[in-house]
């Protein structure tokens, strides 16, 4: 007899401060022996979402110790938001900590989670584990320039250069910020990128000086910084080329190579770390992200999955809508370049994940499944599209809610 995959589905997901942990208990297989756990989501901006996320973190930490949540954003942009979860400040404060696309992409879940560590009296660690996500260095810059002053002074006026250099990239998102990039001429571009590239080699080069005539915390800062500093202007010029249609295939994979790297990092310096990574489901994904057959990237997930210690696992979310929240751009009145707007959802066909769910769950409600047994599906839904993979490998469960709103909190 064929063995059929593991299901349940759920009344309390979307119910965070009434969640029935007994429904989640069908994830124990799941998560067991993990310290990296993905926790996904079909399309951004999406309120249902949101809620689920919120009820698998209270899961998550208070049945598996899990101690930790990285969010897609940079470092500087993360330790503000754990300034706000962890201050007097008032929930709808949380403006003031973040920048417009941080606010719309995780607004709810953080004033959630202030409020829950506030009422449970927990602690859990906000981490950055991407590139700043507006791809605007300039808090990088600032906080190498300040870095260097101290433990390298020699190299301050090529920090500084190199801030000069890319002044212009001001953006509030990736689309506002590759346009300026292509903006900029090339000898001014590829100056900027080989001056990070002589910042890296040096602080390489001078490591074992550096570390030990200067605090080991600042030396690692300004290795941090210049990296994610190299990394974005790759995108920058990766994100140009896309969208003026000369890019390669895959060449997205860049950021994700760097995400996965700055997880590993972590969960190796820090051996408790237990950490809840909330990002798309198509930086999770254990296979290569294709839309239309066509390779868009490897992902993080994928990168992590090759881990020795075999400790990672991603959890896809899903919805069985008629429509969901989708970008579109260009759109000029707003400050990110795109605004959000309710667009058809991709049809549910007969080889989807969706349809697997409709036929083994229904429509009504939430839905938990293991991917712990081959099946026919071969996509699932992704912003107003589908991806193609094999859902077996890509995840080790699927969230699925029966519809997917946009957000009250996302205004663009």
């Amino acid at each position: 007899m064929v063995k059929k995959m593991t299901w349940r589905t759920t009344g309390t997901l979307l119910q965070p401060q009434k969640a029935d942990f007994s429904e989640f208990e069908i994830l124990v297989p799941a998560v067991e022996g993990a310290r990296i756990v993905g926790i996904g989501e079909g399309a951004h901006f999406v309120a249902e979402f949101s809620l689920a996320r919120a009820s698998l973190i209270r899961y998550l930490v208070e049945k598996h110790d899990f101690n930790a949540i990285g969010l897609e954003c940079g470092a500087i942009q993360a330790s503000r938001l754990s300034e706000y979860i962890n201050s007097n400040a008032g929930d709808h404060e949380l403006e003031r900590f973040s920048d417009p696309l941080t606010f719309s992409l995780y607004g709810s879940v953080l004033t959630w989670i202030k409020s829950y560590l506030r009422e449970s009296g927990r602690k859990l660690q906000l981490v950055g584990i991407d590139l700043p996500n507006t791809l605007n260095p300039r808090d990088d810059l600032a906080q190498l320039a300040e870095i260097v002053r101290v433990i390298d002074h020699l190299i301050k006026p090529d920090v500084d250069e190199l801030t000069h250099l890319l002044a212009s990239i001001d953006g509030q998102s990736a689309v506002i910020s590759s346009a300026k990039w292509g903006e900029i001429e090339t000898a001014r571009r590829e100056k900027a990128i080989s001056g990070v590239t002589r910042l890296k080699l040096r602080l390489a080069s001078l490591a074992p000086l550096l570390k030990k005539h200067a605090n080991g915390d600042l030396f690692r800062k300004a290795s941090d910084r210049t990296e994610s500093i190299e990394y974005t202007l790759e995108t920058l010029r990766i994100m140009s080329t896309f969208f003026d249609g000369t890019s390669l295939e895959g060449d997205t994979s860049v950021r994700d190579s760097y995400m996965a790297r700055v997880v590993d990092r972590m969960v190796r310096a820090n051996p408790e770390m237990k950490i809840i990574l909330l990002a798309h489901n198509n930086h999770l994904q254990k296979t290569p992200v294709s839309f239309s057959g066509e390779l868009t990237a490897v992902p993080m997930g994928q990168h992590l999955a090759e881990r020795e210690e075999k400790d990672y696992r991603a959890i896809a979310f899903t919805h069985l809508g008629p429509t969901v929240p989708e970008m579109q751009f260009p759109s000029p009145g707003s400050p990110l370049g795109f605004s959000v707007v309710t667009t058809p959802a991709d049809a549910i066909r007969e080889d989807s994940m969706e349809q697997y769910i409709i036929d083994t769950c229904g429509t009504e409600d939430s839905c938990l499944t293991l991917t712990d047994a081959h099946m026919e599906a071969k996509r699932m839904r992704s912003q107003s599209a589908s991806v193609e993979t094999n859902l077996s490998e890509a995840f080790d469960a699927v969230v699925c809610v029966p519809r997917a709103g946009k957000d009250s909190s996302v205004v663009l």
